[in-house]
Protein backbone atom coordinates (compact mmCIF):
# COMPACT_ATOMS: atom_id res chain seq x y z
CA UNK A 1 0.00 0.00 0.00
CA UNK A 2 1.32 3.44 -0.87
CA UNK A 3 2.61 5.45 1.80
CA UNK A 4 1.34 8.75 2.93
CA UNK A 5 2.57 11.92 0.23
CA UNK A 6 5.77 13.57 1.48
CA UNK A 7 6.61 16.25 -1.36
CA UNK A 8 4.05 17.99 -3.89
CA UNK A 9 5.56 19.08 -7.06
CA UNK A 10 2.81 21.54 -8.70
CA UNK A 11 3.15 22.75 -12.19
CA UNK A 12 6.92 23.99 -11.61
CA UNK A 13 8.24 26.66 -14.14
CA UNK A 14 11.76 28.38 -14.12
CA UNK A 15 13.35 30.58 -16.55
CA UNK A 16 16.52 32.35 -17.01
CA UNK A 17 15.78 35.20 -19.36
CA UNK A 18 14.05 33.75 -22.63
CA UNK A 19 15.33 30.17 -21.49
CA UNK A 20 12.69 28.22 -20.04
CA UNK A 21 14.79 24.95 -17.85
CA UNK A 22 11.50 23.63 -16.23
CA UNK A 23 8.11 24.03 -18.62
CA UNK A 24 5.36 22.82 -15.86
CA UNK A 25 6.84 19.77 -14.25
CA UNK A 26 4.92 17.89 -11.36
CA UNK A 27 5.36 14.56 -9.60
CA UNK A 28 4.67 13.73 -6.04
CA UNK A 29 6.93 11.83 -3.41
CA UNK A 30 5.64 9.21 -0.95
CA UNK A 31 6.84 8.41 2.04
CA UNK A 32 9.56 5.96 2.48
CA UNK A 33 9.86 5.67 -1.44
CA UNK A 34 12.70 5.91 -3.78
CA UNK A 35 11.71 8.18 -6.59
CA UNK A 36 14.21 7.58 -9.65
CA UNK A 37 14.51 10.91 -11.65
CA UNK A 38 16.38 10.60 -15.43
CA UNK A 39 16.39 12.58 -18.62
CA UNK A 40 19.39 13.91 -21.13
CA UNK A 41 22.16 15.69 -19.86
CA UNK A 42 20.47 19.17 -19.79
CA UNK A 43 17.02 18.18 -19.14
CA UNK A 44 16.26 20.09 -15.96
CA UNK A 45 17.19 17.71 -13.79
CA UNK A 46 19.87 19.83 -11.36
CA UNK A 47 17.77 22.64 -12.01
CA UNK A 48 14.85 20.85 -10.59
CA UNK A 49 16.89 20.03 -7.55
CA UNK A 50 18.28 24.05 -7.25
CA UNK A 51 14.18 24.82 -6.96
CA UNK A 52 13.27 22.14 -4.71
CA UNK A 53 16.12 23.29 -2.12
CA UNK A 54 15.65 26.80 -2.26
CA UNK A 55 19.11 27.74 -4.55
CA UNK A 56 17.14 29.43 -6.67
CA UNK A 57 13.25 30.37 -6.79
CA UNK A 58 10.65 28.90 -9.12
CA UNK A 59 9.27 31.45 -11.82
CA UNK A 60 5.67 30.13 -11.20
CA UNK A 61 4.35 26.78 -9.43
CA UNK A 62 4.50 25.38 -6.42
CA UNK A 63 6.69 22.87 -3.94
CA UNK A 64 5.24 21.81 -1.09
CA UNK A 65 6.89 18.93 1.79
CA UNK A 66 4.51 17.53 4.42
CA UNK A 67 1.77 20.42 4.01
CA UNK A 68 4.43 23.18 4.00
CA UNK A 69 5.10 25.58 0.78
CA UNK A 70 8.69 26.20 0.70
CA UNK A 71 8.75 28.23 -2.06
CA UNK A 72 9.98 31.97 -1.20
CA UNK A 73 11.94 30.33 1.93
CA UNK A 74 15.63 30.21 2.54
CA UNK A 75 17.86 27.30 2.09
CA UNK A 76 18.68 26.67 5.66
CA UNK A 77 14.83 26.88 6.41
CA UNK A 78 14.44 24.25 3.67
CA UNK A 79 16.62 21.85 5.30
CA UNK A 80 15.43 22.56 8.83
CA UNK A 81 11.78 21.46 7.40
CA UNK A 82 13.72 18.02 6.26
CA UNK A 83 14.42 18.33 2.44
CA UNK A 84 18.69 17.82 1.82
CA UNK A 85 20.55 17.40 -1.38
CA UNK A 86 24.09 16.05 -2.50
CA UNK A 87 25.87 17.66 -5.49
CA UNK A 88 27.18 16.06 -8.26
CA UNK A 89 30.92 16.64 -6.85
CA UNK A 90 31.19 16.34 -3.23
CA UNK A 91 30.85 20.06 -1.73
CA UNK A 92 33.29 19.22 1.34
CA UNK A 93 34.73 21.82 3.58
CA UNK A 94 37.96 22.00 2.63
CA UNK A 95 40.80 22.25 5.35
CA UNK A 96 38.29 20.66 8.02
CA UNK A 97 37.88 16.88 9.16
CA UNK A 98 35.60 14.22 8.29
CA UNK A 99 34.09 14.99 11.75
CA UNK A 100 33.76 18.57 11.71
CA UNK A 101 32.35 18.20 8.14
CA UNK A 102 29.21 15.92 9.36
CA UNK A 103 28.94 17.62 12.65
CA UNK A 104 28.52 20.92 11.10
CA UNK A 105 25.56 19.06 8.99
CA UNK A 106 23.85 18.07 12.57
CA UNK A 107 23.67 21.56 13.54
CA UNK A 108 20.79 21.98 10.76
CA UNK A 109 18.75 19.38 12.08
CA UNK A 110 15.05 20.19 12.77
CA UNK A 111 14.78 21.39 16.33
CA UNK A 112 12.76 18.47 17.78
CA UNK A 113 15.84 16.33 17.29
CA UNK A 114 17.91 18.69 20.00
CA UNK A 115 16.03 16.72 22.76
CA UNK A 116 16.77 13.70 21.48
CA UNK A 117 19.84 13.42 20.27
CA UNK A 118 22.91 15.61 20.78
CA UNK A 119 24.52 17.30 18.29
CA UNK A 120 28.26 14.74 18.65
CA UNK A 121 26.05 11.54 19.31
CA UNK A 122 24.63 12.38 15.83
CA UNK A 123 27.32 13.20 13.78
CA UNK A 124 29.00 10.17 15.23
CA UNK A 125 26.09 8.01 14.37
CA UNK A 126 26.09 9.30 10.66
CA UNK A 127 29.73 8.48 10.57
CA UNK A 128 29.26 5.10 11.73
CA UNK A 129 26.89 4.52 9.15
CA UNK A 130 28.41 5.57 5.93
CA UNK A 131 31.68 3.66 7.01
CA UNK A 132 34.08 6.28 7.94
CA UNK A 133 34.95 5.51 11.82
CA UNK A 134 38.64 4.98 10.32
CA UNK A 135 38.50 8.52 8.26
CA UNK A 136 36.99 10.63 11.34
CA UNK A 137 40.25 12.81 12.08
CA UNK A 138 41.00 12.67 7.83
CA UNK A 139 40.94 16.25 6.31
CA UNK A 140 38.68 16.53 3.42
CA UNK A 141 40.70 16.70 0.49
CA UNK A 142 42.66 14.07 1.35
CA UNK A 143 39.49 11.50 0.82
CA UNK A 144 38.99 9.49 -2.29
CA UNK A 145 36.22 10.43 -4.38
CA UNK A 146 34.33 7.18 -2.93
CA UNK A 147 35.00 8.24 0.58
CA UNK A 148 34.09 12.24 -0.01
CA UNK A 149 30.70 10.72 -1.38
CA UNK A 150 30.07 9.20 1.58
CA UNK A 151 30.70 11.96 3.45
CA UNK A 152 28.21 13.48 1.48
CA UNK A 153 25.62 10.83 2.60
CA UNK A 154 26.98 11.58 5.99
CA UNK A 155 26.20 15.00 6.45
CA UNK A 156 23.07 14.49 4.77
CA UNK A 157 21.75 11.59 7.54
CA UNK A 158 23.13 14.07 9.85
CA UNK A 159 20.68 17.07 9.45
CA UNK A 160 18.20 14.45 9.84
CA UNK A 161 16.07 14.57 6.41
CA UNK A 162 12.88 13.51 5.46
CA UNK A 163 13.69 13.98 1.78
CA UNK A 164 17.26 12.89 0.54
CA UNK A 165 17.61 14.60 -3.03
CA UNK A 166 20.96 12.64 -4.57
CA UNK A 167 22.51 14.20 -7.72
CA UNK A 168 24.66 11.81 -9.62
CA UNK A 169 25.92 10.84 -6.37
CA UNK A 170 27.66 7.69 -8.51
CA UNK A 171 29.68 9.75 -10.91
CA UNK A 172 33.18 8.75 -10.74
CA UNK A 173 33.13 6.25 -8.43
CA UNK A 174 33.89 2.34 -9.41
CA UNK A 175 31.97 -0.67 -9.23
CA UNK A 176 32.41 -1.61 -5.50
CA UNK A 177 32.15 2.21 -4.12
CA UNK A 178 28.60 2.56 -6.31
CA UNK A 179 26.93 -0.44 -4.70
CA UNK A 180 28.35 0.69 -0.95
CA UNK A 181 26.46 4.06 -1.82
CA UNK A 182 23.38 2.12 -3.58
CA UNK A 183 23.31 -0.29 -0.53
CA UNK A 184 23.30 2.79 2.00
CA UNK A 185 20.32 4.73 -0.16
CA UNK A 186 18.42 1.32 0.61
CA UNK A 187 19.18 1.61 4.12
CA UNK A 188 17.77 4.75 4.33
CA UNK A 189 14.67 3.83 2.34
CA UNK A 190 14.15 0.92 4.68
CA UNK A 191 14.73 3.40 7.39
CA UNK A 192 11.53 5.54 5.97
CA UNK A 193 13.40 8.36 4.23
CA UNK A 194 12.26 9.44 1.12
CA UNK A 195 14.95 9.79 -1.64
CA UNK A 196 15.10 11.36 -5.32
CA UNK A 197 17.77 9.81 -7.01
CA UNK A 198 19.12 11.54 -9.96
CA UNK A 199 21.47 9.34 -11.88
CA UNK A 200 23.01 9.04 -15.04
CA UNK A 201 23.50 5.16 -14.65
CA UNK A 202 20.36 4.27 -15.81
CA UNK A 203 20.65 0.36 -14.91
CA UNK A 204 20.83 1.56 -10.96
CA UNK A 205 17.93 3.80 -11.33
CA UNK A 206 15.80 1.19 -12.32
CA UNK A 207 17.02 -1.49 -10.00
CA UNK A 208 16.92 0.77 -6.79
CA UNK A 209 14.15 3.09 -7.07
CA UNK A 210 10.38 2.50 -6.48
CA UNK A 211 8.97 4.84 -9.15
CA UNK A 212 10.77 6.24 -12.05
CA UNK A 213 10.22 10.07 -13.32
CA UNK A 214 11.49 11.20 -17.28
CA UNK A 215 12.01 14.43 -18.01
CA UNK A 216 13.58 16.31 -21.41
CA UNK A 217 13.72 19.24 -22.42
CA UNK A 218 12.60 20.75 -18.99
CA UNK A 219 9.17 18.92 -19.50
CA UNK A 220 7.88 15.63 -18.15
CA UNK A 221 8.30 12.98 -20.70
CA UNK A 222 7.06 9.81 -18.67
CA UNK A 223 6.37 8.57 -15.07
CA UNK A 224 5.96 4.74 -13.87
CA UNK A 225 7.07 1.56 -12.36
CA UNK A 226 10.70 1.19 -13.81
CA UNK A 227 9.46 -1.97 -16.28
CA UNK A 228 6.82 0.44 -17.54
CA UNK A 229 9.13 3.23 -18.50
CA UNK A 230 11.84 1.56 -19.68
CA UNK A 231 9.65 0.09 -22.08
CA UNK A 232 7.75 3.34 -23.18
CA UNK A 233 9.08 3.52 -26.73
CA UNK A 234 9.39 7.53 -26.69
CA UNK A 235 11.62 7.28 -23.42
CA UNK A 236 13.80 4.85 -25.80
CA UNK A 237 13.75 6.96 -28.37
CA UNK A 238 14.37 10.24 -26.45
CA UNK A 239 16.71 8.68 -23.65
CA UNK A 240 17.39 5.35 -22.94
CA UNK A 241 18.37 4.01 -26.66
CA UNK A 242 18.00 0.76 -28.50
CA UNK A 243 20.74 -0.95 -26.59
CA UNK A 244 19.21 -0.94 -22.96
CA UNK A 245 15.81 -2.03 -24.46
CA UNK A 246 17.45 -5.42 -25.41
CA UNK A 247 19.27 -5.64 -22.74
CA UNK A 248 15.75 -5.71 -20.91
Amino acid sequence: MMQAKLLDVRDVTKSFGGIQALGGVSFDVYQGEILGLIGPNGAGKSTLFNVISGLIPVTSGDIVLGGTSLVGLRCDRICELGAVRTFQSASLLIGMTVWDNVHVASLFRPREHYARESAADCTARAIAFAGLQDRVNAVAETLTVGEQKRVELARAMASAPRLLMTDEILAGLNSTDSQGILDMLVQLKDQGMSIIFVEHDVRSVMRISDRVVVIAQGRKLAEGAPQEVARSPEVIKVYLGGRYAQNH
